[in-house]
């Protein structure tokens, strides 16, 4: 790979790495990142780079990342003083040719170390594996919030009783019940689909969630402002969900046997032991 292609490769994998935290192990937020302090110029400070990158790297040769017309594979042994004439101009990144560890270097001085993992395009379910439901209804006005607050507090409790093994090929089930009325008026609710990998913006270490059925539930909202007491809100709306479950019984056969009306007994018995339906 020429220089260009190098750099490319190196920004791809950047966002690809776990970074580790002061025990050696992936961080798991960006506050438990650890970063080493090795200054820039007159204060660089050479012996703990030199550590580092022997401590990291066991090859000989590793791929030094300065810009897309300067980066290379190169002898280990010129990286600390490479790394300290243009550190105060520009990040520099070093990796091995395996592409499994990185260094990564700012312009203040800092450096963090860390692991590259790839991540398949896709994966089966592991026999065994307990269905993970998340119900949202976070997107709102005011003429919905009553609504949420109802029942917020029951999705919780709802997602825990169906955390078992249907079968089939669904590890996540993520269903939106939507509460602004205005964003329905050109369209429908979403309807479901099942995605194999799914970006996970919200994880530090797993960035992809696996084997996901999607689908938004659109409510009555006439019906909705009729409603007064939390016991009549929460009564239509889990019946509505429960109602819209049907959706993985027609799409059963696509997800490889996954056990839908297993489901959605348990769906309604647990409504109905949690006080959602009467």
């Amino acid at each position: 790979m020429d220089s260009k292609q190098l750099f490319r490769l190196y920004h791809s994998k950047f966002f690809k790495a776990n970074w580790l935290n002061d025990n050696g192990e992936l961080a798991q937020n960006d506050g438990e990142v650890k970063w080493v302090y090795c200054g820039i110029n007159q204060d660089f400070n050479s012996k703990i780079v030199k550590e580092s990158i022997n401590d990291t790297f066991e090859e000989d040769e590793v791929y030094l990342f300065i810009s897309s017309n300067k980066s290379s594979l190169v002898s280990k042994s010129i990286v600390v003083e490479e790394i300290g004439k243009i550190l105060h101009k520009k990040e520099i990144g070093v990796m091995n040719t395996s592409c499994t560890k990185i260094i990564h270097f700012t312009t203040y001085g800092v450096f963090s170390s860390g692991i590259i993992r790839d991540f398949p395009k896709s994966r089966l379910r592991t026999d065994g594996t307990p269905l993970k439901v998340a119900f949202h209804a976070n997107i709102l006005d005011s003429s919905t919030k009553k609504v949420a607050d109802a029942i917020e507090d029951h999705f919780s409790n709802l997602e825990k009783e169906l955390h078992k093994d249907y079968g089939g090929i669904l590890e996540h089930l993520w269903i939106d019940l939507e509460l602004v009325e205005s964003h329905l008026k050109s369209r429908d609710s979403w309807p479901f689909r099942f995605q194999k990998r799914v970006d996970n913006p919200e994880s530090h270490t797993e960035l992809y969630t696996y084997n996901v059925g999607h689908y938004s539930v659109k409510p009555d909202f006439e019906k909705l402002r009729k409603l007064s007491s939390e016991e009549s809100i929460c009564s239509y709306v889990f019946e509505l969900l429960y109602e819209s479950t049907q959706v993985l019984v027609d799409k059963q056969k696509k997800l490889d046997a996954f056990n839908a009306t297993a489901f959605r007994q348990d769906f309604l018995y647990a409504c109905k032991k949690l006080g959602c339906i009467d």
